[in-house]
């Protein structure tokens, strides 16, 4: 196990409050697809704010889930793409999960400050006091997130924490309002890539050791 924090050793991004699109798995799947055929980013938007293949009623739903995606997809190697087009389902969300972190400052400080340090102690239970103050002390402590509106922040909170369960790496139990950890191996073949791009830290973050 790390002695470390393995944020620290990360490129910093700044925080963002993002209060919507938390993971998109489906649609992230069907862009990642037609990207992998050749589509072109107008072919693409045709599709879904058009024909509306992600099968959202409001233009502008379908316009922040495809900014969103796209921002995601087009900022990394096309393998990683393929991955997500091709894949297994277990590639195509872990794939997923590593283009949120990448972003997701926030969401990387959750996973180090509270999963990896809860492991560390073999306690594999993350409470909702846990959560209280990890989230409330990030607004403490941090100018942007202070300045977020206190439904900014909520929202922000809650699309944090539902990445996490989307991807896997949190499962919902009793009471209310706690999870369980779960650590999942990552699969052999983004294993494989991201080392190869010397990105293997991102591996901790995916809780696999």
């Amino acid at each position: 196990m790390l002695a470390f924090s393995i944020v620290s050793i990360m490129p910093e991004t700044a925080y963002t409050a993002r209060t919507n699109n938390a993971f998109v798995l489906i649609e992230t799947l069907r862009v990642a697809e037609l990207m992998y055929q050749g589509a072109t980013q107008e072919d693409i938007r045709q599709r879904v704010l058009v024909e509306d293949l992600f099968q959202l009623r409001s233009q502008a739903s379908r316009e922040r889930a495809l900014q969103t995606i796209l921002k995601r997809l087009q900022q990394v190697a096309e393998e990683y793409i393929q991955l997500i087009a091709t894949g297994n389902p277990d590639i195509r969300r872990f794939t997923i999960l590593f283009l949120i972190l990448r972003e997701h400052r926030l969401l990387r400080e959750l996973i180090d400050e509270v999963l990896l340090d809860k492991i560390k102690g073999f306690d594999y239970v993350v409470t909702t006091a846990d959560l209280r103050t990890f989230f409330e002390g990030k607004r403490d402590q941090n100018s942007t997130v202070a300045a977020w509106s206190n439904s900014t922040y909520k929202k922000a909170a809650s699309n944090t924490l539902l990445v996490l369960v989307n991807a896997g790496l949190l499962q919902p139990t009793f009471p209310r309002g706690n999870y369980q950890i779960r650590s999942v191996p990552v699969p052999s073949a983004l294993r494989q890539k991201l080392l190869a791009d010397g990105l293997g830290y991102y591996l901790t973050l995916m809780l696999d050791f």
